[in-house]
């Protein structure tokens, strides 16, 4: 940002001129950091004007891009408090997955930010007929739903004790509902009797029939079919309050 633009921001925001050189400068100084380290949010709140018009930044906030920080800002981390990091969220970012730990009971995985942030909305307006149950986290695993990823995706979700079931979501595309099928059977043969809680499956999509077949043969004990996507929210809240 040049001077001329800091300058109109300052004079918008009606600076007395015996601040307006240091306004600007603090402007530009803002605007800086928000650029060369890749923030979401650079904020001084409150700037005082101490004794001798000075400008004092008394407090303020900056809010990083975790994703650029990753590649093209190594040394974020060392700005980094891992002790207030929620350890499942910690153990997520270790397997690359993208989750978000809520309060609630019932885990959800789905593919695709949309789809999971709609799973959520369902599985709570489901869970008003089951004794108030919430989705316990947001969990996307994208395209990759092969049973490695669903195994790690599984395995985070069931060390949440508030966790009572889990509802898969699973919209095959690039991704076939064949390919999530037998990645569910074989995360639920890796966990082996890790896994104790009820999960609900939904699959629609391509190749949605061989999908529902594999798990349909592979006739696992906890694993639920659901026709559609209510009806999943539906089962696993139903399956939640009952486990509660």
């Amino acid at each position: 940002m040049d001077a001329e633009k800091a300058a109109a921001i300052v004079d918008e925001a009606k600076f007395p001129d015996a601040l307006r050189d240091q306004a600007i400068e603090m402007v530009q100084s803002l605007w800086k950091v928000f650029v060369e380290e890749d923030a979401t949010l650079v904020e001084v709140n409150p700037l005082a004007r101490l004794a001798g018009d000075k400008l004092e930044a008394l407090d303020g906030k900056v809010s990083l891009d975790d994703n650029a920080s990753e590649v093209r800002h190594p040394d974020h981390e060392e700005f980094v408090i891992h002790e207030e990091d929620d350890p499942l969220e910690a153990a997520a970012k270790a397997k690359g997955l993208n989750y978000v730990k809520l309060d609630g009971q019932v885990g959800i995985i789905g593919n695709g930010a949309g789809l999971v942030m709609s799973t959520l909305d369902v599985v709570a307006y489901a869970g008003e007929a089951h004794g108030g149950v919430k989705p316990a986290n947001f969990l996307d695993i994208g395209g990759g739903a092969n049973a490695q990823v669903m195994a790690d995706g599984l395995h985070i979700i069931l060390n949440d004790p508030q966790v009572k079931s889990v509802f898969v979501n699973v919209f095959g595309g690039i991704t076939a509902c064949d390919e999530v099928a037998n990645g569910i059977v074989g995360a639920l043969n890796i966990l082996g009797g890790e896994e104790t809680k009820p999960l609900v499956v939904r699959l629609d999509g391509n190749n949605v029939e061989e999908g529902r077949r594999i798990l349909t043969e592979a006739n696992h004990p906890l694993v639920t079919l659901a026709e559609t996507m209510d009806g999943g929210a539906d089962k696993a809240a139903e399956l939640a309050n009952q486990s509660a």
